[in-house]
């Protein structure tokens, strides 16, 4: 399997919300949880909360890591409204997903106090 491909497909369709596809990707008993809400999901209750969420939504994979049986996906994700980064813990058996760990972030500008502190610059 090409694991790259795989994970930009699977992006593809997560930010298009393409409930007829997402299903193919995962186990039949995958585990997804989403850190930063403290939320766990099987895959039904997944689609349930990605295919439902409102707006249309783009995405861009900007970094792949493979670590044994593990893949790290680093993916911008955005609306005309909201605009996140998202760092992804892939833990993969038989070219399926077993287990997703999520870490979602709200992209913005550096709090007040660093900007004052004139620290830091931007990244692009």
């Amino acid at each position: 399997m090409d694991i790259n491909k795989f994970v930009t497909q699977y992006w593809n369709h997560i930010a298009t919300q393409n409930e007829e596809e997402l299903p193919k990707y995962f186990h039949e008993d995958a585990c997804i949880r989403w850190h930063n809400t403290n939320e766990q999901f099987n895959v039904k209750e997944f689609l349930r909360a990605n295919c439902d969420y409102p707006g249309s939504w783009s995405g861009e994979v900007e970094r792949i890591e493979h670590i044994g049986n593990s893949v790290i996906t680093v993916t911008r994700v955005w609306s005309k409204e909201n605009s996140f980064h998202v760092a992804s813990f892939f833990e993969m058996s038989e070219d399926k997903i077993k287990v997703l760990d999520e870490y979602w972030g709200d992209d913005g500008t550096a709090p007040q106090w660093r900007i004052d502190k004139n620290i830091g610059k931007p990244i692009r």
